[in-house]
């Protein structure tokens, strides 16, 4: 009796997976087109330059894993299993305040990860968040955020040295590029952009995010690096006028308890 009560409740839950809602990515979409289109597939990677060798290496490692991530039906825009899936509890916002949009540039280690934080602006901010990852070639979204920071009408949240805290930005429309990945992979990010000027968050807010408000998943000795790149973002938002930033906090509360019950407790110990 016991086993024949557990395989039908095994049988009931694939059975709610299988009609969940399915959510779509149209940043997800656009950056499998720049995947498939850098593989270059028969041209022996030794034959090409630095930059072309880095973009077909990406695009290799990314469609290997996009493959593996399709093949297992996951959500394309959580990046959860689908039992696990927060997108209806995650609707898409509307005001991003005096940010124009934004560009979040991504360390191709992040892509499809549980406990990224930075998918949810992309799913926040569908028609306003664009997605960039580093070393790929052939993105429109690059070519986009490459065209505002030449004209200078983006600013780069980087605790830089010359970096102006967010207080002090006024009320200009303007482009935010957003670095997502670990801190090591974020300054590479950063040093790889043309300049554009950087801002950083105010010492208050860091502060009150270092004692655990808005820290990501995974672990980190320094504090204030355990912030996660959805709550950096939320408190910039929030100094340039947004209304709807302050939900962003709750979407990390649910997906993080999501990620938590698909990984269980010894996959989030380790140390970026």
């Amino acid at each position: 009796m016991h086993r024949a009560l557990l395989l039908l409740l095994v049988a009931g839950g694939r059975a709610l997976q299988r009609h969940r809602p399915t959510f779509s990515s149209p940043a997800l979409d656009e950056l499998e087109r720049a995947v498939d289109a850098s593989l270059l597939p028969g041209v022996p990677i030794e034959s090409l330059d630095g930059a072309a060798r880095e973009s077909v290496a990406v695009a290799r490692r990314l469609r290997a894993r996009m493959d593996s991530f399709a093949k297992n039906g996951d959500c394309r825009r959580c990046w959860l299993q689908r039992a696990h899936c927060v997108c209806d509890r995650c609707a898409p916002l509307g005001d991003l305040g005096s940010a124009r949009r934004l560009f979040v540039v991504m360390h191709h280690k992040e892509i499809l990860l549980a406990v990224d934080t930075a998918k949810l602006l992309l799913a926040a901010y569908p028609d306003r968040a664009r997605l960039v990852v580093g070393g790929l070639a052939g993105q429109p979204a690059e070519a986009e955020m490459l065209a505002s920071i030449a004209a200078g009408e983006a600013v780069v949240l980087f605790p830089s040295d010359d970096s102006v805290p967010a207080s002090a930005l006024d009320g200009t429309p303007r482009d935010v590029v957003v670095l997502d990945g670990t801190w090591s992979q974020a300054r590479k990010l950063y040093k790889r952009l043309p300049p554009a000027p950087a801002v950083r968050l105010d010492a208050a807010d860091v502060d009150e995010l270092a004692t655990g408000a808005g820290r990501q998943l995974r672990t980190h000795p320094t504090a204030w690096r355990e912030v996660s790149t959805l709550s950096a973002v939320r408190r910039l938002l929030t100094a340039l006028g947004s209304r709807t930033a302050g939900a962003l906090s709750g979407y990390q509360d649910v997906a993080d308890a999501a990620a938590r019950r698909q990984l269980g407790p010894p996959r989030l110990r380790q140390t970026t």
